[in-house]
């Protein structure tokens, strides 16, 4: 591990160690400790989406991923932090060979009128897991805007970022409540490549949240952001949104959002702009045995292309329980990735990524549980050929159930002992 990255393991830890000392009625039997271990295998015919046949690489290999998520609960606040590091060995491609590291810092401390949350986020990966996101995005809430990926990964690279985002709610009334949120980006890499910059984005935004009925809310917000990356123009975003947010009961949540954004890039040539409009709908089931995802977004976001970028986003998950100690799951994402316009400073190599997983899991014990999957990933870039690649895992998972939060990851099917 660099010193940096022991440098920010450490300042990371030691917020997360005050907030922990803050904490009301934080005594030491409010503390959980809930490792997770999984180690398998993966194949892959095409690692790093080569666009010829000449450039395919295959690998195959044993992998570890091990993360300890240390929890603080008590009657008005919550604290996590969760070290993770994933490790393959490819013995026959030793260059392809990586070690990442993450941590995550989740804390949230309730008032009688007013609620201070927050998430800070450090991961130090290749550019394989950075740039390509995952079918099932697991630990993506309905909604929730991720972007600034390329997808280029033919390149042997790694990616550092740090992520930061505070947000306070307070009760005007007992219906109407202020919303104010930030968020700070820095991403860095080992190599400065083509579509693979640097940046730091800052983001602000603050809103109007009306409960309209005890099951739905709308929300009325401005946002700004500073978009600044190492090489590329500096851009301004100016924009508001209104959502209205639905639970119809403990089984459906639906949500509609429509935002208006202005873009302003200090380009050499002088100041360009566009107008665009961003927004959502998504809608999510959750029955006793079986959950259904499905979410299509529009979005703003930094990237490492060195401009702002428009992200086009379909998700679907589907994760259904055949039986008490079987489970099957699919997912598949779809993002369409091009320029906050055509103009010089605006403008980017346009792409379109598609990826699908299938799998299945089957209980063992409470605590372990086997897992197979098979995953087919495409990509295209504006006058390249398309790519496209198989891979198959198999993996054993070890993963006690917790106190408070009895349903294991993002599968959130039940299991019986």
């Amino acid at each position: 591990m660099s010193s940096s990255c022991r440098k920010l393991y450490v300042a990371l830890g030691a917020a997360g160690a005050l907030l922990g000392l803050g904490a009301r009625s934080a005594y030491a039997d409010n503390w959980e400790f809930l490792p997770r271990i999984e180690g398998g295998g993966t194949y892959n015919d095409n690692y790093r989406l080569a666009d010829t046949s000449a450039g395919k690489v295959d690998v195959y290999g044993p992998y570890i991923d091990a993360q300890v998520a240390a929890d603080l609960l008590s009657p008005t606040s919550k604290l996590q932090i969760v070290p993770e590091v994933h490790s393959n060995y490819f013995p026959t491609d030793a260059a392809d060979q990586s070690t990442d590291e993450y941590l995550t810092i989740d804390g949230d401390h309730k008032g009688l009128r007013s609620e201070l949350k927050g998430i800070a986020q450090y991961s130090n990966e290749t550019v394989i897991f950075s740039e390509l996101p995952p079918a099932t995005f697991p630990g993506v809430a309905l909604g929730q805007v991720v972007g600034g990926a390329t997808g280029l990964v033919t390149y042997q690279n790694r990616e550092q970022l740090e992520r930061v985002v505070p947000e306070y709610t307070y009760d005007v009334t007992q219906r109407t409540h202020l919303d104010v949120q930030a968020e700070y980006d820095h991403a860095s890499f080992s190599h400065a490549v083509v579509r693979q910059y640097g940046f730091q984005n800052y983001t602000g935004r603050i809103g109007m949240l009306f409960d309209v009925t005890p099951r739905s809310e709308l929300s009325v917000s401005a946002v700004g952001s500073r978009f600044e990356p190492q090489v590329g123009a500096k851009t301004n975003r100016y924009g508001a949104d209104l959502e209205w947010d639905f639970r119809n009961s403990q089984i459906m949540h639906m949500y509609l959002r429509l935002g208006a954004n202005r873009v302003e890039a200090q380009a050499p040539q002088g100041t360009v702009s566009s107008n665009g409009i961003t927004g959502g709908a998504g809608v999510e089931w959750d029955y006793q045995i079986t959950q259904v995802v499905l979410d299509v977004l529009r979005s703003l976001t930094p990237s490492d292309a060195g401009s702002e970028i428009v992200n086009d986003e379909v998700r679907f998950r589907v994760l259904h329980a055949f039986y008490p100690l079987f489970s099957g799951f699919f997912g598949a994402r779809a993002v369409r990735v091009r320029g906050a316009s055509g103009k010089p400073g605006l403008a980017i190599q346009r792409e379109d990524y598609a990826t699908a997983e299938v799998g299945c899991d089957y209980q063992l014990s409470l605590s372990f549980r086997i897992e197979a999957t098979y995953d087919l990933t495409w990509q295209r870039f504006q006058r390249v050929p398309s790519a496209e690649s198989n891979a198959v895992g198999l993996a054993f998972i070890y993963q006690p159930l917790s106190r408070y939060e009895p349903l294991p990851e993002f599968t959130g099917i039940p299991r019986e002992p």
